[in-house]
């Protein structure tokens, strides 16, 4: 049995044929990606009880709720395993390697020379250290394990952020900081999403201010598999990462998906009204994550990955009560938050 007949006997018939081919259209396309971009993710079971959330409390129909919650369903960006290890490729290669070699290139008069840039390149490598934004358990750090693989780099540039500085036991009893490794001249942190940019400001002014006072020559880089452009510009502006603040993709306004830039309420099929569209995810969204109802900060984002959902993303997608939801909720895709706080 196909997830179109599964999940249609959910979804009241409409009185006309119009939103009876629009509903039909994206079964159609949720089936096709679930198939080939999703990982099968989604299945009978829980597209149905995802739909049952939206029961008519936000004013509309539960049938036109419905219709309109699998429009935005239809509408999630997915990136699998296979993706995000590319994009980790493409972030050494483009956000590091690249920029590299063309600043030592330019410190050497512009010399191609393999036998002068190579050991000088290897140098710079061995003497950077790669580390995820958060502890040990959360996504940026998780992405370390196939950074490393796929970019065939030496377990000895990979650091904790807790190894990066060291106590010291002096005579009298007190300690003092030292950086643990001086040869170390360029920390760069990884990340899978930068949103609203606040984790990247936190993570600097928590980390980075210690380090510029033991080693005022560090360089310190922020590059993150996507970011949004505001997030962006606020991490450049406020963080001590600076203008070293780079994303593989960035995102511009019109992945704001509730807003009037949005790419996905631009063109719409017919039954589909933009107006309940926002209606229905900022009600709900609400209910789920008071004061947080467009997703953490009012990103308004719609994706996920393979390892995690982000808070940035709508709370419809994601919300349930493990995670913090002020409500009863069913998410379609999962999100593994960080205990205690949505952040």
């Amino acid at each position: 049995m196909s997830l179109i007949s599964d999940i249609s006997s959910i979804l009241p018939e409409p009185e006309d044929d119009e939103p009876v081919s629009t509903r039909n259209a994206l079964l159609d396309r949720i089936t096709v990606l679930n198939d080939r971009l999703w990982e099968g993710r989604i299945n009978r079971p829980l597209v149905e009880e995802w739909l049952m959330n939206f029961n008519g409390k936000s004013g509309n129909d539960v049938d036109v709720e419905r219709l309109h919650a699998l429009y935005w369903l239809s509408q999630f960006l997915y990136y699998g395993s296979v993706e995000i290890r590319v994009l980790l490729k493409t972030l050494y290669r483009d956000l590091f390697l690249v920029p590299l070699i063309q600043e030592i290139r330019t410190s050497n008069g512009g010399s191609r020379d393999l036998a002068v840039l190579g050991p000088l390149l290897d140098e710079k490598i061995k003497a950077t250290r790669f580390l995820g934004i958060g502890n040990p358990s959360e996504s940026g750090v998780h992405l370390l394990y196939y950074f490393r693989q796929e970019n065939s780099l030496a377990k000895g540039n990979f650091l904790d952020s807790g190894q990066i500085i060291e106590r010291v036991a002096l005579s009298d009893g007190k300690f003092n900081r030292k950086i643990a490794d001086e040869k170390v001249e360029q920390y760069v942190f990884v990340d899978d999403v930068c949103g609203s940019g606040q984790t990247a400001v936190d993570y600097s002014k928590n980390l980075l201010a210690d380090l510029r006072d033991l080693k005022s020559s560090a360089k310190f880089c922020y590059y993150s598999l996507f970011g949004t452009k505001a997030g962006m510009d606020k991490a450049r502006k406020n963080s001590l990462f600076g203008d070293n603040c780079t994303a593989v993709i960035e995102l511009d306004d019109s992945y704001r998906c509730l807003s009037d830039q949005s790419r996905y309420l631009k063109v719409v099929p017919s039954g589909i009204d933009a107006g309940i569209l926002r209606g229905l995810a900022l009600h709900y969204g609400q209910l789920i994550c008071p004061g947080h109802a467009g997703g953490f900060e009012d990103s308004q984002m719609l994706f996920g990955f393979h390892h995690n959902t982000p808070d940035n993303t709508l709370p419809i997608i994601w919300g349930e009560r493990a995670n913090g939801a002020q409500v009863e909720w069913v998410p379609a895709f999962r999100r593994y938050p960080k205990i205690g706080a949505l952040a």
